[in-house]
């Protein structure tokens, strides 16, 4: 048995992009220019900016209050503050560092030292506690991960997007995502980063995005809480044509199911989960994800308004919405009012970055996405 690689063909199907004649394999290539590679990248990195800076002003802000105050959002509700930096991208880039300077063979324990070196402030919940793990009590990833009350928070989840975006192959963004996600999390936090990676990594080839949906659930054990909820959100999606009638329903069900995460809890963890601090959980805001990319229909202005009227952790969700369509369109089909605000400008806080273009990013992302696929990625072929 012998397997060929080709990019062309009638062939019948033996498994995805894989054919078989008689006792030969043929693997078919899919096609990636550096081009569209680079402007999915750059698409996915405003788009990430600008859902956070939508988001970020209505952060934990309840529902009712954001309909009432703002009604149907269709831009920024403020002007965008000179040089704002949101904790979630400190994160990514610190991933974009740990690449650059390890190679792309690295694991969680490289990434958790690569947060030592980089990292000093602006840290929350489930990232704090593995930052304090790791200076104060010398425990490494991916026990930091486990060891730490906020494991499920959606920390995870809000940092997925650079892993799918070096890794235009969803197995391999799935390996990043789990491994970066050990740092502070585990179970469904874990999951959660595992999900967006894959969302990502799907855009650049499939713009369907219920289809990708579909497919990124492939990659999540049918028995945890996170494939539970993404379900949830699909079938609510299929029943009711009204996203808020949806979100009421999904946070009912989230009432229910958080007491019996509070039941199972430790007498810390339940007063954390007792609180509207259990919005900054990783699983409503997964289901809030999934309804404003669905009610959305890869319409991007109106997928990351869905995301940020729904309230919730609404940075991390705009965010993550914002990148996943902005890889599907691509940075010049995002409208203009959205991404001229920006002025390309990236502002953060690590030691060795504070500021910087956005399409300066995107190079230096796909700069580290051509060398993974052309290494780790046998069934896609860059070309010029």
């Amino acid at each position: 048995m012998r397997v060929i690689y080709c990019s062309i063909g009638n062939l019948k199907c033996f498994k995805e992009n894989v054919y078989l004649i008689n006792t030969t394999y043929v693997i078919i290539m899919k096609k990636l220019t550096k081009e569209k590679y680079y402007d999915a990248v750059y698409g996915s990195w405003l788009g990430r900016c600008i859902g956070s800076r939508l988001g970020a002003p209505l952060e934990l802000k309840p529902y009712l209050w954001i309909k009432k105050r703002y009604g149907e959002i269709n831009n920024y509700i403020k002007p965008l503050k000179e040089k704002y930096v949101n904790d979630d991208e400190m994160y990514e880039i610190v991933g974009l560092l740990t690449l650059e300077r390890h190679g792309i063979d690295i694991n969680s324990k490289i990434i958790g030292e690569e947060w030592l070196r980089e990292l000093y402030t602006m840290m929350f919940t489930a990232e704090k506690a593995a930052y304090n793990n790791m200076k104060k009590r010398g425990i490494m990833p991916p026990e930091s991960g486990k060891k730490n009350i906020y494991y499920d928070f959606i920390g995870g989840q809000m940092k997925g997007d650079i892993w799918g975006q070096i890794a235009p192959c969803p197995e391999i963004a799935a390996h990043y995502a789990k491994i970066d996600g050990e740092v502070a999390h585990s179970g469904d936090g874990i999951l959660g980063e595992i999900f967006i990676a894959v969302l990502i990594s799907l855009g650049f080839f499939n713009p369907n995005i219920k289809e990708n949906i579909n497919e990124a659930l492939k990659y999540i054990p049918v028995d945890s809480n996170y494939h539970r909820f993404i379900k949830l959100a699909i079938n609510l999606h299929s029943r009711y044509s009204n996203w808020r009638y949806s979100l009421r329903k999904l946070k009912g069900y989230w009432r229910k199911f958080k007491k019996e995460l509070i039941s199972q809890s430790s007498i810390k963890r339940k007063t954390i989960l007792m609180t509207p601090f259990s919005a900054v959980h990783v699983l409503p805001n997964a289901s809030i994800i999934t309804l404003s990319l669905l009610y959305g229909n890869n319409d991007f202005e109106k997928s990351i308004c869905i995301a940020a009227m729904c309230g919730f952790d609404t940075d991390c969700n705009c965010g993550n919405v914002g990148a996943i369509l902005g890889t599907i369109c691509g940075a010049q089909n995002i409208p203009h009012k959205w991404k001229d605000p920006l002025n390309d400008m990236f502002y953060t806080k690590t030691r060795s970055i504070k500021e910087i273009k956005i399409s300066e990013i995107a190079k230096r992302v796909c700069r580290i996405g051509e060398k993974i696929i052309q290494n780790k990625c046998n069934n896609i072929l860059l070309i010029d």
